[in-house]
Formats: C-alpha cells, structure tokens, sequence
C-alpha cells in the first residue's frame, strides 16, 4: 500500500473513530449550545461576553468538525465539507454574524444526526427485503450493505466531480462578488462577504450524494429480493444500458440435461440398439448425447469409433466397426435425401439411426420447455431490451418452433458453445450494442458481452447472477435496475434545483447561513426517503416505449 492510501486510510480511521466517540454526547454537546445561544440573545450583556458565549456555543458544538477540517487539510482535501463550515464559522465571526454561525452549526449538526439515522433506517428496511432468504444470500446482503462503495454508480462518481468543479467556480465567483458587489450595488463589504459565504455554503457537497448509495442498496437488495444478484450498484447501472439480450436455451427454457424417453428398434434387440447408440454419440458434446449416455451401462469398446463428425443441433456421424453410423433428426436425413420413417414422437425429439444406409431404429429425448415462460421474450422488450435472441443445440426447425412458443423473434439453432461465443462476439462488436450473454454453464470465464448473466447460485466469472428458479424475474429486475437510474437522477436534479434556488436567495439578501442549512438538510432527508420509490410496484410495473 503506499504511503498516501495509508494516510488516507489512518486519516479515515480516525474520523471513524471520532464519530463514534463523540455520536453519545453530541445531543449533550448542542443542548449546552443552544442554550448558550438563546442566553446571548435573550440578556443585555457587553459585546465581547456575547461573543466569548457564542464561541463556546460553536466550539461544544463543532469541534469535531474542527478536527475533522484538519485532517482534511493534511489530506490535501481543500473543498470538503468540513472544512467549508470551519472556513464560513470562522470569518462569519470575524465580519460580525457569530450567532448565525453558531446556529448554523447547531443545525449541521442536528442534519448529520437526522440524515445518518434516516440513512441507517432505509438501509435497515433494504435488508429486511431479503430477511426470508437463506443463510447464503442474507449474508451477501449484509456484505454489500456493509460496503459503501456497493452502492456507488459511475453517475454519482461524475457528479461528485462536477460537484468539486462547481465549488471552485463557486468559490471563485463567491469571491468577486464579495468584492465588486459593493462597487456595483452600494451594499457593504460587510454584506457582500455574508453573501458570498452563503454561496460556498451552498455549493459544498452535503447533500449531493448522501442519498446515492442508498437508492443503489435498496434496488441491489430488491433484486436480490426477486432472486438476481447483481454484485453492485454499477453493474445495475449498466444492466440499464443494454439493448440486446441473447439467451441460450440450455437449462435456462429446458432442462440442461435432457432424459430419454423412448427407444425403438425393429430390427437390433434393445441391448444392441443401446450399444450403437451410446458408441455414437461417446464424443459428442451435444445435450442428447448425455441423455443416452446416462442410460447406458456398460463397457464400451473406443477402438471400434473412427471418423466422428458432429453435425450442430442434429446428430452425429461416425464409423462403428467400419460400417457408417448417422445418428441425427429427420430433417437432416430429408436434406441429404436419405428416407427415414415419418413416425411423430409423441413429446420430445426423435433422432434416426442408419447403419451402412440401412435404417435401424429412433430415439426420443425430452424436449420439455418451461410453459411459464411462454410471454417471457416480451416481457423482455418492455423491460427496455429490443433484441432478445434465443440460441439451440437444435436443428433448425426445432428451434423456430421453440422460438415460436417462447415469442422469441430471433433464434440460431445448430449451435455449439464456440459457435455461441462467436456470435456473441460479432454481435457486441457493433459500437452501438450493449449485450447480455444469459446463460446456465457451458463456459468458465467472460463473454465478449458487455455483461454475462448466469441462471446459477455460483458463477465466478458472471457479473449477475440469477437463482435457477428466479429467471422469470429477470425483466422485472431490469426495470427495477432502470428506476433505481432514475431515483438517482430524480434525486441529483431535486438536490441541484434548490441549490440554485439558495444560490439566488443568497445573491438578493433573502437568505442566511442557518437557513441555508436548513434547506439543504431538508433535501438530503427527501432524497433519502425518495430510495423507497424504487420498490413501488406501479413504478416498476411502467412499461418501456
């Protein structure tokens, strides 16, 4: 670690530890300034005892904002909020407005403990989202509220930067004014200096992104909530920016491990049969081939297999002891011209088997697809997603019709892994497109999409996961990942408008620094309590043009 991350680090310990020290007394600590407010306000007294009164007031008050501008100083942190309350405190005493100082530090003090326990109850209420959970997924939500860099997004990061250019601007513009209002106006420097501290007042960041992290943890544990775990606020935010979905079907619509369910031969006794089929398909990769392979329980014999030839989504082709083997669905036999029985399967796939060119006997495997999914694909488009594109290990025909009752508009078939991530690839290659890779396994690293979405409990390389009996949510958790974009915009917006507002009261004499204070503190409350508008179901129910 070098030397500045430890400084930074001790520097923010510290903090911590002085927050805690001093959160049992700090309502003792404004009691006793407050009271020696009113004091100088209520009885004659000479000017310096007011002012020695008032002193004590900001300093039982303050002096932890005090210590805390310090360190910030020797952090080389010139525009953080403490150090902007130490700097107006102190000339506001100086230019002769010391109770309004005093008050003013009252009031950010009495803000800092409204905001922390406000923050601290819709934090609380965003982990009671998942409180039913298991052990696994309550502790992953302990730990993302826990960390407070979970809830950051890249916006409110950009924010905080334009905040930091905003106050030099403002503190620059604070500064001309001060000393050319008088000039121009006929107000007194005395005037003109309250003023421009009113602006920097207003300008630091207190209320900017108090409420950022906040909105980002209530839609994170929302989600989790509905089964998708998203691992951070920013990969919520990016969720928000995809337009392409592309699903592979394998144990996402049916079952990743299909079963056979029917076997027939005319002409070999069952145990043969089973004995060329299970030789067939020993190196294939496709989902059938496992469903034969389960069945099948005895040795096999390898030196016989030669030539093995995959064919995507319909079979296999290979020499069993010399004699060519085609093991595939009818309409690959139909476009070799090859004539095999038309018997319909009464539910599932049937795959043909010819041995030397001589017709020998099929197979059924389950083709179960999930029928509560049958509107999902358009869920999807109203989620905001305008391309949602299904891949198969089918043959071509099978796959439109599993398209067909999914109401997918888009679907590849004969597809194996390599030619998914390839397709994958060439598709987020376009500038334009922000994809999602939604899948159950078959790979171990990342995608070339902009984010992969895994139907598990455990991925190490997804960037969401989403439990195997939550995938349906998964339109559902995209507009919750859309309003929680818009909270926080609604929120910037809300903050930014009534520091405009105050900028200007400030500009025409109709505001003073505890006012400002006051205001600001009353914005930060709402945009916090604003986070619960992520969870309301008509919000999230709104459907995407």
């Amino acid at each position: 670690m070098s030397p500045e991350k430890i400084r930074a680090k001790h520097s923010s310990d510290q903090a911590e530890n002085r927050q805690g020290s001093f959160e049992i007394g700090l309502p003792i600590r404004l009691g006793i300034a407050a009271v020696l407010v009113i004091i100088s306000a209520l009885f004659k007294m000479p000017v310096l005892v007011q002012v020695i009164l008032l002193i004590a007031s900001a300093v039982a008050a303050g002096y932890d904002i005090f210590l805390a501008a310090v360190d910030d100083v020797a952090d080389r942190k010139y525009f953080s909020t403490s150090l902007v309350i130490v700097f107006t405190a102190v000339l506001s005493f100086v230019i002769g407005y010391g109770r309004e100082a005093a008050v003013m530090i009252i009031l950010y003090q009495l803000s800092g403990i409204l905001i922390r326990f406000t923050k601290k109850q819709a934090l609380s209420s965003a982990e009671n989202l998942v409180s039913y959970q298991d052990d696994d997924i309550r502790q992953r939500v302990q730990d993302l509220v826990a960390d407070e860099k979970a809830g950051e997004t890249a916006f409110q990061k950009s924010l905080e930067d334009s905040a930091a250019f905003v106050l030099r601007f403002v503190l620059v513009f604070s500064l001309l004014y001060a000393l050319f209002a008088p000039l121009l106006t006929g107000i007194s420097f005395r005037v003109s200096i309250h003023r421009a501290m009113m602006m920097l007042l207003i300008s630091s960041p207190m209320s900017v992104a108090v409420s950022f992290p906040v909105v980002g943890l209530t839609g994170l544990c929302y989600n989790i909530r509905n089964g998708v775990l998203f691992s951070s606020a920013e990969d919520m935010e990016t969720a928000n920016t995809l337009n392409i979905a592309i699903f592979d079907k394998a144990g996402i619509f049916s079952d990743d491990a299909p079963h056979l369910i029917g076997l027939q031969s005319d002409i070999l006794d069952k145990k043969n049969f089973l004995h060329f089929l299970a030789h067939a398909v020993y190196y294939s990769d496709q989902p059938f081939a496992k469903a034969i392979s389960d069945y099948y329980d005895q040795e096999y014999r390898l030196e016989l297999i030669s030539n093995f030839s995959e064919i995507p989504g319909s079979g296999v082709t290979l020499e069993i002891g010399n004699a060519p083997v085609i093991l595939a669905t009818k309409s690959y036999f139909d476009s070799q011209g090859i004539s095999v029985p038309d018997r319909k399967p009464p539910e599932g796939i049937a795959y043909y088997m010819t041995i030397a060119g001589r017709y020998v006997g099929r197979i059924v495997i389950s083709a179960e697809i999930n029928q509560d999914a049958e509107g999902f694909a358009d869920e999807m488009v109203n989620a905001g997603i305008s391309r949602n594109i299904l891949l198969t290990e089918d043959s071509n025909e099978q796959s439109q019709s599993v398209a067909e009752s999914l109401h997918f508009s888009e679907v590849i078939g004969e597809c194996d892994m390599d030619k998914k991530l390839r397709l994958i690839s060439d598709i987020t290659q376009n500038g334009q497109n922000k994809t999602a890779f939604v899948y159950a396994n078959g790979i171990e690293g990342h995608s070339a999409a902009t984010m992969d979405i895994r139907v598990s409990r455990k991925g190490k390389y997804a960037d969401v996961l989403v439990l195997p009996d939550a995938y349906l949510n998964l339109p559902l958790a995209l507009r919750t990942c859309s309003r929680t974009t818009e909270i926080i915009q609604e929120n910037a917006i809300l903050v930014f408008v009534v520091k405009a507002i105050l900028i200007f009261l400030s500009i025409i004499g109709y505001s003073n620094l505890w006012f400002v204070v006051f205001i600001d503190t009353v914005a930060a409350l709402g945009s916090l309590l604003n986070a619960i508008r992520v969870t309301t179901p008509s919000l999230l129910a709104k459907k995407h043009e």
